[in-house]
């Protein structure tokens, strides 16, 4: 499934939606492929200072080159775990502005996905994230915005990730746009 994008008319104004290409879920994978090549290599390094220290001679070297390779396989094993976590299919995930809020359905971790419908009324303010890497928007406790997702609060950020950078970036100013009308008339 490729970036899509649509666009159609729903009560006289248009609404889109975008829809994310794969390629970022075969990148994780690539990585954990390569770091998984990481794990034997480690281990001969670590057996080599374990003959280093079993020789006597080169002792001190040996525990340094066991520590190195024990602190290196568990500083993989940790990455490797958070990127296991975080390849799941993205066949149901999209992003649509919709007339009166927006939705948005998105891969989270453990093969669980969040998902909100946020009504524009109700969004308290709206921040973009680092390099672009999507955006928060801050929602009021009550109203009929809903946001499924394991961890409760009134923050969700919605990522950019396996977007195409522009058109996630006419998404979120058509939703900035969206917000800061309704404020105006919130206001008025």
């Amino acid at each position: 499934m490729g970036t899509g994008e649509g666009e159609q008319r729903e009560g006289g104004e248009k609404r889109m939606r975008l829809e994310p290409s794969e390629e970022m879920m075969y990148r994780r994978m690539d990585w954990k492929e390569r770091l998984l090549l990481l794990f034997p290599l480690l281990g001969i390094l670590a057996s080599v200072g374990l003959l280093m220290i079993g020789s006597g001679r080169w002792r001190g070297y040996g525990v340094v080159v066991v520590g190195l390779a024990v602190g290196a396989l568990m500083v993989i094993w940790v990455v490797y775990r958070g990127i296991q976590r975080r390849i799941m299919p993205i066949v149901n995930c999209f992003l649509e502005v919709q007339r009166d809020c927006f939705v948005a359905v998105q891969p989270f971790r453990d093969g669980e996905y969040e998902s909100c419908r946020i009504y524009f009324e109700e969004i308290e303010g709206m921040i973009e994230g680092k390099k672009g890497k999507g955006f928060y928007v801050r929602i009021s406790g009550e109203g009929r915005s809903v946001v499924q997702r394991k961890e409760r609060g009134r923050v969700i950020f919605v990522s950019s990730e396996g977007y195409d950078r522009g058109k996630f970036g006419v998404l979120y100013e058509k939703i900035e746009e969206k917000v800061s009308r309704e404020i105006k008339e919130y206001h008025n």
